[in-house]
């Protein structure tokens, strides 16, 4: 069973529904011990003085913030520490939203909301974010640091997710706009046929993480003093126009259907 990684209280008005909350998704890297190339010694990093080399303890580090190449704030550790907002177990919903107004561009980092206490106020929030198609604009404080994220539900549970601020998400004023941005019928048709030629159900186990895979699999193969061969890299394909490109995509998801 999966461990809660924090518990907290989404206060609605009056009401307060208690709920464990779960990571959703999981960091997969793979990490390497740093090794000294000749005799393979641990090696560790070390924060040292640019002008002299010398190591520099952490509790003798000061955070400066430049103003121009001359002149920097510096702040001291207890300037900061007087700036991390007090701890709290609430999560405040602020406002529900439609749905539809948050593209994907606003979402960070997703987690699950399990029932901490009172089952039927957990199942009920979820079940009205679900049937209204709303999000729960939410602000909390989490580990010494505060969050706005968007409360949903998901298959009848609720999930957390936190969220972009406004100077952190860029408009599409701000991306150079096409010279051409009406497609030519013939090439809209065309898309729209590759479209439907390669629709299917959503399923995320087709798609692996080939780097990952392939680096576990040279890491065996050195443990049994094997070597792998290199992989080829495919030639990249001459430019063609945009309806012969689409033209032989159709084709071969239709003979990848057949097959």
């Amino acid at each position: 069973m999966a461990r809660a990684m924090w518990k907290g209280l989404i206060a609605l008005g009056k009401q307060t529904v208690a709920v464990k909350m779960y990571s959703a998704v999981e960091d997969r890297s793979i990490r390497f011990h740093m090794l000294h190339k000749k005799d393979h010694a641990p090696v560790e990093q070390h924060i040292i003085r640019k002008d002299t080399g010398e190591d520099v303890r952490r509790e003798d580090i000061r955070k400066a913030f430049s103003l121009d190449n001359d002149t920097a704030v510096i702040l001291q550790p207890e300037d900061l520490d007087k700036l991390v907002p007090p701890e709290s177990r609430d999560i405040q919903l602020c406002r529900f939203v439609n749905a539809t107004v948050l593209g994907d561009q606003w979402y960070d980092r997703p987690y699950y909301l399990g029932p901490d206490a009172d089952e039927p106020s957990y199942f009920a929030l979820a079940r009205a974010l679900e049937t209204t198609n709303m999000i729960g604009i939410a602000r909390w404080v989490m580990r010494k640091k505060r969050y706005i994220g968007a409360l949903t539900s998901i298959n009848g549970y609720l999930a957390l997710s936190t969220m972009r601020r406004a100077d952190q998400v860029l408009k599409f004023a701000e991306i150079e706009p096409a010279s051409n941005m009406k497609p030519l019928p013939n090439e809209l048709k065309l898309a729209q046929q590759l479209v439907s030629s390669i629709e299917a159900d959503f399923n995320p186990q087709l798609w692996k993480n080939e780097y990952r895979q392939r680096l576990l699999k040279l890491i065996e193969a050195r443990a049994r003093g094997e070597k792998l061969t290199p992989v080829k890299i495919k030639k990249k394909a001459a430019q063609v126009s945009l309806a012969d490109s689409l033209k032989a995509s159709i084709a071969a998801a239709r003979e990848k259907k057949v097959a």
